[in-house]
């Protein structure tokens, strides 16, 4: 897998390592109402990593990626640092709205095997917050959550769950970092959908859906939207759907985070 070396997390990993592991754990999670999301999606992203400052009114001095920090994402970021450092159960995750799949890296040192990049997915210049998991990163490159900015708030685009997961992806050929949704609606019914970002969205470039309630004989169908209804999707042959998901499978990516046990 293609493992990329951000440099907003060279920059933040060398300040974290100079400066040593923090113990800086919130008194409380803030009790903020969740910001709006959503599962849909598309992209051209960029490894270039220069952002621009979103709007503030708030006078910061420091450099880009602190400000993403400390400012634009801070209580995203912040909320799990909570969540790991008390090591909550899944219901407690569920209930503060984070993912429950990150009690599944407890083991160690918890704040060791999760943590937070930035990327610019869709080549806007500012940057998205990318919270995944560290530990089998090279294995199953599990993205927990990725947040965008929206009218210069952050806004939840899609949070990995039980019965859907998200993927980084990279494409060598064209340098283009975009996300794959896998998803499951029982053993009968589940799919594997391709994303990009655009417009603040994920599109489906491309997915996969296995359908036997639908048609038992012919289960599988090539589909270009989310709405799990194969009526107005293509059936292709099962060695077909299967080819399209192993070529998707072999772009997961791990990429560099920031862990948790230096924020």
């Amino acid at each position: 897998m293609k493992k990329l070396l951000l440099t907003a997390t060279v920059f933040l990993l060398t300040l974290a390592l100079l400066a040593g592991c923090s113990k800086r754990l919130p008194s409380q999670l803030a009790d903020d109402e969740p910001s709006e999301s959503t599962t849909e999606s598309a992209t051209s992203p960029s490894t270039e990593m220069t952002p621009t400052e979103p709007e503030d009114d708030t006078q910061y001095e420091g450099d880009a990626s602190s400000y993403y920090i400390d400012v634009v994402y801070a209580r995203q970021i912040e909320r799990y640092y909570t969540a790991i450092s008390q090591q909550w159960d899944e219901n407690a995750y569920l209930d503060h709205e984070l993912s429950p799949l990150v009690t599944r890296y407890y083991d160690g040192n918890p704040l060791d095997n999760v943590g937070f990049t930035f990327m610019d997915l869709d080549g806007d210049g500012i940057w998205e917050l990318i919270i995944g998991a560290i530990q089998n990163a090279e294995q199953d490159p599990l993205v927990f959550e990725i947040w965008a900015l929206k009218n210069n708030e952050p806004v939840m685009l899609v949070q990995s769950g039980s019965h859907n997961r998200y993927y980084l992806q990279y494409a060598e050929e064209d340098d283009l970092w975009s996300v794959a949704y896998e998803a499951e609606n029982g053993a009968a019914n589940h799919a594997v959908y391709y994303l990009q970002l655009q417009d603040g969205k994920f599109n489906v470039t491309q997915g996969v859906i296995f359908d036997a309630l639908a048609n038992e004989e012919s289960p599988w169908f090539m589909t270009y939207d989310l709405d799990w209804d194969v009526s107005n999707d293509t059936p292709i042959h099962e060695d077909s759907a299967n080819a399209v998901m192993e070529a998707g499978r072999n772009t997961y990516a791990a990429t560099e985070y920031f862990p948790y046990c230096l924020y």
